[in-house]
């Protein structure tokens, strides 16, 4: 899946989060920071993580969770996370 398929499929996901946007506002792009530009708070970050488990069939590890502060970082997580790892305990 590429870096857009899976920006496309993310961009729903996160806009639920941030109910405070317009549906017109900005397309969201790699480098679009969550806190900062989305005025995303910590909980609405685990929320999309959890999401993207749900949609894209993952289990994000624990270490992964740490450093989240961009879209293009929940891309990565996507890209590199493979549906057979387990979360740390």
């Amino acid at each position: 899946m590429t870096t857009n398929d899976v920006l496309r499929r993310l961009t729903p996901l996160i806009r639920a989060r941030a109910r405070h946007l317009p549906p017109d506002s900005a397309v969201l792009s790699s480098g679009t920071r969550l806190e900062q530009d989305l005025r995303m708070d910590s909980m609405a970050i685990v929320h999309v993580l959890e999401d993207i488990e749900d949609s894209f069939g993952l289990a994000i590890p624990d270490e992964r969770l740490a450093g989240v502060y961009t879209v293009g970082d929940l891309v990565d997580i996507v890209r590199t996370t493979s549906g057979e790892e387990g979360r740390a305990a």
